[in-house]
């Protein structure tokens, strides 16, 4: 479809062209790119098309860009799969014949082109992904990227939720994608992980476990990986044999079966068990998740230092120690920072403390960490007027919240609905009418000094509050059930988020084991 076509379904380009290095992107996707993507990418850039679909091109950002964005949702697709191979019996780039992502929507459509077809890019089809709850189903389009889009867009591809009204396509100011943007050593486009090792070390054969970690120790042995992270495997020398680190996962059985809370998950040799295969100097863990018989599906599940708070991450052990190793991962269960790390393995014998170059932890960020669990924004930035929202409620609002917004906008986590902006004052209005205190228990609500302040609701019927009492709104606390039990939080609603999302909280809002391949989002 040529553009002067598309431009009077879609509206037309921004005024600035948008130069994009080609045989670099090409060379870094191992793929050649389908004409009509490239021509409409050099006029349209990184828009919002029909203030409804997102189309993925090659650009950089703050956030990591395109080259993490198909990272992320290729990622996420495949722990998709491992959950029901029949229902999603595809294989996603890097793989051979993957499918590889064009574009997504605000609605959970995902587009992707299916490279299986033809060596000749221009006449790939588009098999589009749609989660609307609670269904999944795919659709191929035999079209043209751009076909499918003005399709899409005028209503004459109809994927069950209509959209806005069409207005022109809104352009973020991001910069062109070039090579030397991608980190030398990733895991997409399949590039293996490349370690140095401090001396010659004895190779392990491990079986039955995913190819990519086997391919590792065959390689490199066992050791500490960046001199923090003991990697494990059968026959090993002692502490780093994982039939002797055992003692693990048998601590975890016994304090569940002492009426502990621990991972909401069976352990291994319990059927479908977690399987052990790292350990960080700070006492987390790292597992598989055998989801299935085939073990190149296994997502890793991360555990904290308590055996309590996880994190299942959509990729295997070589795709997040490669994320981890370039300090492209602020994990909340982890405590150590995101921050590049030595690409070095110290064998057994070898003490890093003696040769290993210091490393200095930098800050963590919450909404990073958050990222880690629902995602990446799938669209720009979000602008909201706050001095006059924030003069309306006759409160400063935490950064966290706005931060929030401001990031991925209207948002719904796991059943936890967080009130919008705009509506706050309104919405915290008709709540506390809701409210109906036993004798001698109310408490102040705002506007009353230091009085609770609406925050979200979730599918439980909880209400979440902020209590204002510290005049610094990013000191407020949380605190929901305000009526009977009054749980209480001593952080940040962000916080608050990731606790429960991550297992770590006595009284959870929301419903979330690792058997789930993550939270339920709406946007």
């Amino acid at each position: 479809m040529d553009l002067a076509a598309l431009a009077a379904v879609i509206g037309p380009p921004p005024p600035a062209a948008f130069p994009v290095d080609w045989p670099g992107v090409e060379q870094w996707l191992g793929l050649r790119l389908p004409d009509d993507y490239k021509e409409f990418t050099e006029r349209y850039g990184p828009v919002l098309v029909g203030e409804w679909i997102w189309v993925v091109v090659p650009h950089h950002s703050g956030r990591g860009g395109s080259y993490r964005q198909l990272d992320q949702r290729h990622g996420l697709q495949r722990a998709i799969r491992a959950a029901d191979p029949p229902a999603h019996p595809y294989a996603f780039h890097p793989e051979p014949g993957g499918l590889l992502v064009w574009g997504e929507s605000r609605g959970s459509e995902y587009y992707f082109w299916d490279t299986s077809v033809s060596t000749d890019p221009n006449d790939w089809p588009t098999s589009i992904f749609t989660q609307h709850w609670p269904n999944e189903t795919w659709r191929l389009v035999d079209a043209p990227m751009t076909e499918v889009l003005a399709a899409r867009v005028s209503g004459s591809l109809d994927l069950g939720e209509a959209l806005p009204a069409v207005s022109p396509p809104y352009a973020w100011d991001f910069a062109p994608l070039v090579l030397e943007d991608v980190p030398e050593s990733v895991s997409f486009p399949g590039v293996p992980l490349a370690l140095e090792v401090v001396s010659p070390a004895a190779t392990v054969e491990a079986t039955g476990v995913p190819e990519d970690y086997a391919a590792l120790v065959g390689e490199y042995g066992v050791g500490r990986l960046a001199g923090v992270l003991r990697l494990l495997a059968p026959g090993a020398p002692k502490g780093f044999d994982v039939d002797a680190e055992a003692v693990v996962s048998e601590r975890l059985r016994s304090r569940r079966a002492a009426g502990e809370r621990v991972v909401p998950s069976p352990i291994a040799p319990e059927p479908a068990g977690l399987r052990l295969w790292g350990v960080f100097d700070g006492g987390e863990t790292c597992w598989w998740l055998p989801v299935s018989g085939e073990p190149d599906e296994w997502p890793v599940v991360l555990l904290d230092a308590d055996g309590l708070g996880w994190q299942r991450l959509p990729y295997g052990a070589s795709g997040f120690l490669d994320r981890w190793l370039d300090g492209r991962l602020d994990l909340p269960v982890l405590s150590v920072s995101a921050v590049p790390r030595p690409r070095v393995l110290y064998p057994p014998g070898i003490d890093p403390a003696a040769s290993a170059t210091t490393v200095e932890e930098g800050p963590r960020d919450t909404l990073a960490q958050l990222a880690t669990i629902i995602g990446e924004p799938r669209t720009g930035c979000h602008t909201y007027d706050w001095p006059t929202i924030e003069r309306s409620l006759g409160l400063r609002l935490p950064s966290d919240y706005k931060r929030l917004f401001e990031m991925y906008g209207t948002i719904g986590i796991n059943g936890i609905t967080i009130g919008q902006p705009e509506d706050l004052q309104e919405q915290h209005e008709e709540q506390a009418e809701y409210l109906d205190w036993s004798e001698g228990e109310a408490m102040p609500v705002h506007p009353a000094p230091e009085g609770l302040l609406w925050c979200a609701n979730t599918e439980s019927r909880d209400t979440i509050w902020w209590d204002t009492s510290e005049p610094d709104p990013d000191r407020w606390t949380m605190i929901w059930d305000v009526e009977f039990d009054r749980h209480t939080f001593p952080g940040t609603l962000t916080e608050l988020v990731i606790a429960d999302l991550t297992g770590r909280l006595a009284d959870p809002l929301t419903g979330l084991d690792p058997s789930a391949d993550g939270p339920t989002m709406w946007f």
